[in-house]
């Protein structure tokens, strides 16, 4: 049994992942235009109104989308990026899905052992959210949320995944814009036509792509795509990545001197907010990770006796 705060919650989110405010969802499914204003909520005698069955069934129509779509909208934490506090609940909820889906996970006690062969406390696998189907939705909601509002559709000709984890959100965000997508190589196959970009890149004077990843960390892999992709002619300022490290500063500057502004879901700081706050885990290793997250090099430095041989 849902509650009159996750009914209403569940429409405005629908309304957003389709790009409207609640009042032009309201009006693009016919209703009057103030059915879903937040003042028609609650009666002037202080009790919950609900938006009747005809206007949920004329909104699904309108959106083509289904009951089970429009439940799956419906959680404890209302998303609009209207304000900073809002779009710090979208890092929050995105954060919770990924320790929930196990594609962030902490071990201080038997670290994992990253490429570099230092130790690490934490570990990100962005790749297994792509079988995780409803919190795959309300990530990839939020990501086209997230750039309508900080690029603009107007600003965004085509979505360029990057080999190989890029691709699939490349295409997950280019459906919910509505836009053309691209993907690019690490370097040109060798062979046919030697292309490093697949796909067709729209007609037109140097379009504007947005290149989509899975992470960052320091920022220095996504020079080759970007690079790619302004030689073939395309306008690269910004980059579309469910993850950021956030705790490396050669991040910024990487992206600053390549000219590209990065848009992420949430960073290492934000998942260490929500499992303090929902005690996923326990407070060593919550202590133990915070160091880390402070001071990665140190932190390693001090528990390199734990790598694995």
């Amino acid at each position: 049994m849902f509650t009159h705060t996750q009914v209403w919650t569940g429409l405005d989110r629908l309304a957003s992942s389709f790009g409207y405010s609640p009042s032009g969802l309201a009006k693009q499914a016919g209703l009057d235009p103030t059915s879903f204003n937040k003042s028609k909520r609650i009666s002037p005698d202080g009790k919950p109104r609900w938006p009747s069955t005809e206007s949920l069934s004329k909104v699904l129509a309108v959106t083509g989308a289904t009951m089970s779509d429009f439940t799956s909208l419906i959680d404890d934490e209302p998303i609009t990026l209207s304000t900073q506090a809002d779009r710090k609940t979208m890092a929050r909820t995105a954060a919770r899905i990924l320790i929930e889906t196990e594609s962030v996970l902490f071990n201080a006690r038997e670290p994992f052992t990253l490429k570099s062969g230092k130790p690490s406390p934490v570990y990100v696998d962005c790749r297994r959210l792509i079988s995780f189907v409803k919190q795959r939705e309300t990530l990839m909601n939020f990501g086209a949320a997230l750039l309508k509002d900080e690029i603009g559709l107007n600003n965004i000709d085509v979505v360029a995944g990057g080999e190989t984890a890029g691709i699939p959100y490349g295409a997950f965000v280019a459906e919910r814009l509505a836009k053309p997508m691209i993907y690019v190589r690490k370097e040109p196959k060798g062979y046919g036509r030697m292309a490093q970009i697949e796909g067709v890149l729209p007609d037109g004077k140097a379009p504007k792509a947005i290149l989509v990843e899975d992470l960052q960390t320091d920022g220095g892999s996504k020079k080759i795509f970007i690079d790619a992709l302004r030689k073939a002619g395309t306008e690269v300022e910004h980059a579309f990545v469910v993850f950021h490290y956030g705790i490396f500063p050669a991040s910024e500057q990487n992206m600053k001197d390549i000219g590209i502004t990065l848009h992420a879901l949430a960073t290492w700081w934000d998942v260490l907010e929500v499992a303090k706050d929902k005690n996923y885990f326990d407070k060593e290793t919550l202590v133990s990770v915070e160091a880390f997250l402070n001071d990665p090099d140190k932190w390693a430095d001090q528990n390199m006796d734990k790598v694995k041989g």
